[in-house]
C-alpha cells in the first residue's frame, strides 16, 4: 500500500509557512486551492470540493477493473508528485525572496531605530493595532497551514481508498477463480 509520508517543506527543510507555502492545485480541475488573497472560507470550499471529488472517484473506481483502478492509482501518484514539485519550486523561489527582503530589512532597521525612538509616544496605539493585525495574520496562517495539511490528507486518503478498492477487486477475482469448497 502506498502512502506519501512527506509534507510540503520550504527551502530550510521546515513545513512550509504561508509566505513560503506552495499553491496547491486541485487534482481534478487543475484550479488553485490556495492563492495569496483567498479567504479561509474559500479554501475550505475548495477542500470540500476535493473531498467530494474523492468520494465520486472512489464510487466510480468500485465499478472498474483492477487495471483501471491501477491506472487511477498511477494518475493519483503522478498528480501528487506534480503538486509536490510545484511546492518545492515555489518554496525555493519564496526563500530567495525572503533572504533578499531580510538583507533589506537589516539595512533599514538601523535608520528606523532612531526614528522609532523619537515617535514612541505617538505610536503606542499604532503598535497595539499592529500587534492585533499580526495576531490575526498568525491565526489565518495557522488556518491555512491546517488546510494545507487537510489537502495532503485528502491526497493520502485518495490513494488509500484506491488501494483498498484494488485489493478488494483482486481478492474478489481470486475468490471467483478458485474452486468452491
Amino acid at each position: 500500500m502506498y502512502l506519501e509520508r512527506v509534507l510540503p517543506k520550504n527551502a530550510a527543510g521546515k513545513i512550509a509557512k504561508p509566505v513560503l507555502r506552495q499553491r496547491l492545485r486541485d487534482a481534478s480541475t487543475g484550479t488553485r486551492i490556495e492563492e495569496d488573497h483567498i479567504s479561509v472560507s474559500e479554501q475550505v470550499d475548495a477542500l470540500q470540493k476535493r473531498v467530494a471529488d474523492l468520494k465520486d472517484s472512489a464510487e466510480q473506481a468500485r465499478k472498474e477493473t483492477s487495471e483501471q483502478v491501477n491506472a487511477r492509482i498511477s494518475q493519483a501518484k503522478a498528480d501528487i508528485a506534480a503538486r509536490r514539485d510545484t511546492v518545492k519550486e515555489e518554496a525555493g523561489q519564496a526563500a530567495g525572496r525572503a533572504q533578499s527582503r531580510w538583507a533589506s530589512l537589516k539595512a533599514d532597521a538601523a535608520a528606523k531605530t532612531q526614528d522609532l525612538r523619537d515617535r514612541i509616544g505617538r505610536q503606542r496605539d499604532e503598535r497595539d493595532v499592529k500587534r492585533a493585525e499580526t495576531q490575526a495574520e498568525d491565526a489565518e496562517s495557522d488556518a491555512a497551514d491546517a488546510l494545507d495539511y487537510a489537502s495532503w490528507a485528502v491526497d493520502q486518503a485518495q490513494l488509500a481508498v484506491l488501494d483498498a478498492i484494488d485489493a478488494r477487486t483482486w481478492a474478489d477475482a481470486r475468490a471467483a477463480a478458485s474452486p468452491s469448497t
